[in-house]
């Protein structure tokens, strides 16, 4: 299972509101990757808590023989192309694009590192990838997605009306 996190919380001038930038997010991976899933729509607090607007999260699960490090990189172009600026680490973002597994691969480098270093902390991105799959294992704490969301119900996390 390759599962690939999206989320908003600025405006862009060309697509408008966080929701549209990550439906536009997720028909560009769907141009770049098959896609075989995408989760319901969330609207969460930022995290670390701070003034920024609430983002809008999701996650999709995509098939593909591309190496991790070159999924990386188109997930990067993907960003660049619509709009995201990185110049401060948890800053506001017009879109932002997060590999969070590439099956049970584990590694760790500077570039990436998988399993994702946050998955099992982030409500966000839990609660998207038990609409894929409840049953997800992270492949280091060897706990289902399912168990490790309900250790996060002090984050708030709201099903996105579309």
């Amino acid at each position: 299972m390759i599962l690939i996190a999206f989320g908003s919380n600025l405006n862009s001038k060309v697509f408008g509101s966080p929701l549209n930038n990550c439906m536009e997010g997720i028909r560009l991976i769907g141009e770049n990757f098959s896609v075989s899933k995408v989760s319901k729509l969330y609207e969460t607090e930022p995290i670390p808590k701070s003034n920024q607007p609430w983002y809008i999260n999701g996650v999709v699960e995509i098939n593909t023989t591309l190496h991790p490090f070159d999924i990386l990189k188109k997930l990067l172009i993907l960003e660049k192309s619509l709009g995201r600026k990185r110049e401060f680490k948890n800053e506001a973002r017009i879109i932002d694009f997060d590999l969070l597994c590439y099956d049970d691969l584990v590694m760790k480098t500077t570039e990436l590192e998988l399993p994702h270093p946050r998955i099992h902390m982030r409500s966000f991105v839990l609660k998207p990838i038990c609409d894929l799959d409840p049953a997800w294992s992270h492949p280091i704490i060897k706990k289902r997605a399912d168990v490790l969301l309900k250790s996060l119900s002090n984050q708030k996390i709201f099903l996105k009306k579309t």
